[in-house]
């Protein structure tokens, strides 16, 4: 007899998905309080004075991009903005994803048209397509390259593809849409705990060097 696939979507997004939930948002909080408490012993002038201004410089610099980094590695950058802006619209702006969460919650918001969400989802698995082949072909990467990055990648694009897959209904429905869910709940459950801890962890970093550089004056990198 094989597995009540349903049973598991209806667990996954029911129970399973409040624990979740919790665990990622306590646990980076933690980490963020980790963090600055580290900072605060390692070089406890780094809170001092804080320089508010050239952290929100830094953290802009980054996302926008404007930095060091984006300008000499463009294709990589376009690449990581792809996987990271078609993960974060799809995961929060998803119509099924928006409706879950008010079954749960009883919260709503804005939803994107499904075929945007679609486009998206192709950007991302794409970009993340491409950050995979340059790990593997370029040797100065692939040696700096660890298993705690593929892990990130895989629980990353896991969720991505396997709700493409039961969105258009390739493969068994039930059994995408079950796998989908519950790499859901993976990834929430390990974020704090693995190296997508940067999706807070960023602006934590991204804050103190900007504000660091502010009181030097040498600029927002």
């Amino acid at each position: 007899m094989g597995l009540d696939w349903m049973y598991w979507y209806e667990l996954g997004a029911g129970p399973i998905l409040k624990v979740s939930f919790a665990v990622f948002l306590l646990g980076l909080a933690w980490r963020v309080a980790a963090t600055l408490s580290l900072a605060r012993r390692m070089d406890p002038a780094a809170l001092k004075k804080f320089r508010a201004a050239w952290a929100m410089a830094s953290i802009l610099r980054w996302m926008l991009p404007a930095n060091v980094t984006a300008r000499e590695n463009p294709a990589a950058t376009c690449a990581g903005f792809a996987l990271h802006l078609g993960f974060l619209a799809v995961a929060l702006l998803f119509s099924g994803h928006v409706m879950l969460v008010d079954q749960a919650w009883d919260v709503s918001w804005w939803m994107l048209p499904d075929p945007v969400a679609d486009w998206l989802t192709y950007a991302c698995l794409a970009g993340g397509a491409f950050l995979i082949f340059r790990r593997l072909a370029l040797p100065h990467v692939r040696a700096l390259t660890r298993s705690a990055d593929w892990l990130a990648l895989a629980l990353t694009l896991i969720p991505m593809f396997t709700g493409w897959l039961a969105y258009h209904q390739v493969g068994e429905y039930e059994m995408m849409i079950a796998l989908h869910v519950l790499s859901a709940n993976l990834l929430l459950v390990a974020a704090p705990f693995t190296k997508l801890s940067h999706a807070a962890l960023f602006f934590v970093s991204r804050a103190l060097t900007g504000s660091d550089f502010g009181k030097r004056n040498v600029g927002a990198w």
